[in-house]
């Protein structure tokens, strides 16, 4: 952790967010908020109920526009582009609400994901004539322990099962940063635990942000975290720095001691 908290400084990052601001009605949800994003390493953002988490995510997509502020990705700035453009430049998101085709296997779900993308949706043409896709497929499916399921529709897998199909259908289109909104709410403990380390395990390959409230999730997971309160950041660190300010032990855990 030191070596990383060390090496920020000399690190270029890929995503800068510039005095951003977002307001619905009379309330601030975003409010000049000024952060940056390092790769090599999984970043969390967390913060209590109306931070500003989820609507940092939407404006970082372009779900929605910002009052003012500007969003850069590895030096381009997106703060206005449409979503499609957005998703073009390899910026993908997971959602609370898992959001895959229930009535289709596991196999197809993850084709035509990436067949959508490549702009190869012929009903007419078998799997077999796109022996690229394919391949990545059968690759993403392997990387996700979900061979046995891959005849299976999405429908009838378990709930960690279908984040896990989920992730997939995030990561086979080779992205270049992956926002996960809380990817594990709702699991028991083993699969909280499978999903974790299938997560981990893809910092080597994307950039990784997550907004999770399971702080025994981000405290596993994350090698930095920034903490958000009214909008704005309130700190940003390790685990070991977060989970030892008193600024946000108060604002953000109550008093109690954060085992970090």
């Amino acid at each position: 952790m030191e070596k990383i908290k060390a090496s920020s400084a000399l690190m270029k990052p890929f995503m800068r967010i510039e005095h951003l601001s977002k307001s619905f009605g009379g309330v601030k949800a975003v409010n000049d908020l000024s952060l940056s994003l390092f790769p090599n390493r999984i970043n969390a953002i967390i913060g209590p109920n109306g931070a500003g988490k989820t609507t940092l995510f939407n404006l970082i997509t372009g779900f929605i526009k910002p009052d003012s502020g500007k969003i850069f990705f590895d030096d381009v700035e997106l703060t206005h582009l449409p979503i499609h453009a957005i998703s073009l430049m390899g910026i993908k998101r997971t959602l609370q609400i898992k959001s895959v085709f229930n009535s289709m296997t596991v196999y197809e779900n993850l084709w035509i994901t990436l067949s959508a993308q490549q702009g190869n949706l012929n009903p007419f043409k078998p799997i077999a004539r796109y022996p690229d896709i394919q391949n990545r497929v059968e690759e993403v499916i392997e990387q996700l322990d979900l061979g046995r399921f891959q005849n299976t529709p999405a429908g009838a897998l378990s709930y960690g099962d279908v984040a896990l199909l989920e992730i997939g259908m995030a990561i086979i289109t080779k992205p270049k940063m992956i926002l996960f909104d809380e990817p594990v709410c709702g699991m028991s403990p083993a699969e909280t635990e499978k999903v974790v380390s299938k997560i981990t395990s893809l910092a080597a390959q994307t950039h990784i942000v997550i907004i999770e409230h399971d702080m025994d999730v981000v405290f596993k997971m994350a090698d930095e975290i920034a903490v958000l309160a009214f909008g704005t950041k309130l700190a940003s660190g390790t685990p070991q720095e977060i989970g030892s300010n008193q600024q946000v032990k108060e604002v953000y855990f109550g008093t109690d001691e954060v085992d970090a």
